[in-house]
């Protein structure tokens, strides 16, 4: 007789959960995991920064950031390997570089959209302070950037919390709730819209390609412009910034910017759609 089991048990009286992790809830519990990793961290950094110790120095700058995020991974990647549910690697699976000529325009087009988005409620000038102080004008800036957090961000976010949520609901809810995640990770609001949608793009390519690499090397695509335009145009706020246009101007470039992001997501449904059907 068939039984229906709220928790699927195995022989020899071993249990084995229903969901792989993390599911939408022990997600959340990351996300909290991460503030207080942050906090503990933060106490020991406040007080050697109120005993007038440079906590912002070059290598210091990219430990700040590296530290936290590698407890985290370190922490949340062992729940990982111990549900029977996931598997016990990351998918560092290749990508087909056909595709890659559309990934980089889409994350360029990406990129001003996110910037004209960003401009409507700019950064309050004490948050745009913090992260000067945090990102040194450097190689040691750009080394946090756009090489530490794109590898560090997407092995925790793809790489675990998508893999996961892939395993226990439909891709567009695990994609959008990781890009949830992905948002909330950053800690401001300004920095949650930009990482809401580049999750969405990120999770969608994942989804398809099951390739970290892939995903960091968009990341990496996008944080390196963004360290150079941090760099050079600090005060920058819109498009105009970078070239003399006009309202209607900034209006055409974000709406063509939107459009090479359909057709860009258009582009690879077709491609994967006739891949997958070539492999039937």
């Amino acid at each position: 007789m068939n039984q229906i089991k709220t928790e699927t048990e195995v022989d020899e009286g071993q249990f084995e959960p229903e969901m792989a992790y993390p599911t939408i809830k022990q997600g959340w519990g990351i996300i909290g995991l991460f503030i207080l990793v942050a906090i503990c961290y933060g106490i020991p950094m406040g007080v050697l920064q109120i005993m007038e110790v440079d906590i912002y120095g070059d290598l210091l700058s990219l430990l700040n950031y590296l530290l936290p995020i590698v407890i985290l991974i370190l922490i949340t990647r062992s729940w990982w390997r111990k549900n029977p549910r996931n598997k016990g690697i990351l998918t560092l699976n290749t990508f087909p570089i056909v595709i890659l000529p559309v990934v980089v325009i889409m994350t360029l087009a990406f990129l001003l959209v996110n910037i004209e988005i960003t401009s409507w409620v700019p950064m309050p000038e004490w948050l745009l302070e913090m992260f000067k102080d945090a990102v040194k004008p450097n190689i040691w800036g750009f080394l946090t950037v756009a090489v530490a957090a794109p590898i560090f961000e997407e092995i925790l976010m793809r790489g675990i919390v998508l893999d996961g949520l892939l395993r226990n609901y439909k891709p567009w809810k695990a994609i959008l709730w990781s890009s949830v995640f992905f948002g909330v990770l950053h800690l401001n609001p300004w920095q949650f819209v930009v990482g809401l949608l580049m999750g969405c793009a990120l999770g969608y390519l994942y989804w398809k390609t099951k390739s970290l690499y892939l995903c960091i090397f968009i990341h990496f695509v996008n944080n390196s412009i963004g360290f150079y335009l941090m760099m050079y145009y600090p005060d920058m706020s819109n498009i105009s910034d970078l070239y003399e246009v006009g309202v209607m101007a900034r209006i055409f470039i974000f709406a063509l910017a939107v459009l090479v992001i359909w057709q860009s997501y258009r582009f690879f449904e077709v491609y994967f759609n006739k891949q997958a059907s070539e492999e039937i």
